[in-house]
């Protein structure tokens, strides 16, 4: 039995120098001076995942050796029209709610708790996640299985479009498998355990992604740690058996989505759009929820009446577009199997019994949880209503829709998907609920931190008449 200390290692390596790429390149999306060095962090990280995997994904394709070689190249590449085009802030360009960083109402020990509460979350998660090989039956079943075929096969193996591997949905996005490739080629070895160390470092730069944001819209940093804190605290999204599996990845992904669209929305910064493009690719690339995401979150910009809808509209559906485009290329047209789509038409008739079941199948997976679904409400109705929050729980709200519709059109019935899948997927949501419930928050103590009598004082207070010339 080999050593995990040598490859777990050089993945680290690996992702940290991934990581520093992605600061080079992120400059793209990130003007400088208007983001929080948290977030930075975070965008930095995503774009590294992103470089490694198109890497991967272009290496296979051109039949080139080095996946390592092919990242750094495209990784100073995008650094070089970043530091051409790099988006320029212009002077009246601030972040609405920016002046509340510099006022702080908290305690600096309650802080310092907050954040050792982050760590330890990281840490728990990351024993959890390396205590033995990925295990879950859909890391095996369909991303470690893709993964690794890519990574021996040195692109798409013919044997997974053979029938019999319908198992492995050929339909979903290979953004993940190309990543694990592509950090399995970089070390120069395939290693179950040592890659799941990419989970608990998505874990992380989840966190860091909501603090940044939350500060930089405004929330008190008490208030942006403890939703970052209690996010990396969830145990249901950040458990062993989903290590391996998309949900985590596209957690973090939504909840870049989610935040860019609202920056877009409001122009806090110059980068916003681009920031959105980025976010969009990454989601569609790594569930087929991401096209759905990219298509809701343009809808809200419509709908939204901001001076700049066409353009965030835009920079949500392009980019998941041509992934999905990709995909149908590489892979072909194939259909989803886990539904059957004749219940639209020539079976409507079964539909009512269906709908019966599936909310029956819903309320009996979140009847344990009504107690957290309780603590939601309480924190969404204590908050105020802030466009850039609510953005962000419409969001989330047309995803967990979906969730809850599609079983519906299960080929195997709805209770079997909502058994299987409901929960899990709803928990991926997490990170945009927590981003926009606390926006919500911040507004809510804004605006008890005003003093009302002295706005009154202010507002019959005599104006001084300046002497007649």
């Amino acid at each position: 039995m080999t050593s995990l200390f040598a490859p777990l290692a050089l993945t680290a390596a690996v992702l940290v120098a991934a990581t520093a790429l992605g600061w080079l390149s992120a400059r793209l999306v990130l003007p400088g001076g208007r983001l929080v060095g948290a977030e930075v962090l975070a965008w930095s990280f995503a774009m590294g995942c992103a470089l490694v995997a198109a890497a991967a994904a272009a290496s296979f394709a051109l039949s080139l050796r080095s996946v390592g070689a092919v990242a750094g190249f495209l990784g100073l590449l995008v650094a070089g029209i970043a530091r051409r085009w790099r988006p320029k802030s212009q002077p009246g360009e601030t972040p609405p709610g920016a002046a509340a960083l510099s006022i702080e109402s908290g305690s600096v020990w309650l802080d310092r708790v907050l954040g050792l509460a982050i760590l330890l979350a990281v840490a728990l998660y990351t024993l959890r996640a390396l205590t033995e090989p990925m295990w879950s039956n859909d890391f095996l079943a369909i991303w470690g299985l893709k993964g690794r075929g890519l990574f021996f096969a040195r692109g798409i193996p013919a044997t997974l479009r053979l029938p019999q591997y319908g198992f492995s949905h050929p339909e979903y996005p290979l953004g993940l498998p190309l990543l694990y490739a592509g950090l399995a080629s970089i070390v120069g070895t395939w290693d179950d355990q040592a890659l799941a160390l990419l989970f608990p470092c998505v874990q992380g730069a989840t966190a860091l992604a909501l603090y940044g944001w939350l500060r930089r819209r405004g929330a008190e940093r008490t208030l942006a740690l403890a939703a970052a804190a209690l996010l990396s605290l969830l145990a249901p999204l950040y458990s062993a058996f989903a290590t391996g599996m998309a949900e985590v990845p596209f957690a973090f992904a939504g909840l870049l989505f989610a935040t860019a669209l609202s920056d877009a929305l409001d122009r806090t910064d110059a980068g916003a759009t681009n920031r959105l493009c980025l976010a969009s690719f990454l989601c569609a690339a790594v569930k087929n929820e991401g096209l759905f995401l990219a298509v809701a979150g343009a809808v809200i910009a419509v709908v939204s009446g901001s001076p700049r809808r066409r353009r965030a509209a835009a920079g949500a559906i392009l980019p998941a577009a041509g992934v999905a485009a990709a995909q149908r290329l590489v892979v072909g047209n194939v259909p989803l199997r886990d539904f059957d789509f004749s219940l639209l038409s020539v079976r409507i008739a079964e539909l009512p019994g269906r709908v019966a079941a599936d909310l029956g199948a819903a309320l009996s997976v979140a009847a344990p949880s009504w107690l957290a679904l309780l603590a939601l409400a309480a924190l969404f109705a204590a908050g105020r209503r802030t466009a850039h929050g609510d953005r962000i729980l419409a969001l989330a709200a047309a995803s967990f829709t979906a969730y809850l519709v599609l079983p519906v059109l299960a080929v195997l019935g709805p209770a079997w998907l909502i058994s299987t899948s409901f929960a899990r997927t709803s928990t991926a949501l997490a990170p945009m609920v927590a981003a926009g419930i606390t926006a919500r928050l911040s507004g809510a103590a804004s605006a008890a931190a005003e003093d009302p009598r002295e706005s009154e004082g202010r507002a019959e207070r005599p104006i001084p008449s300046t002497p007649a010339s």
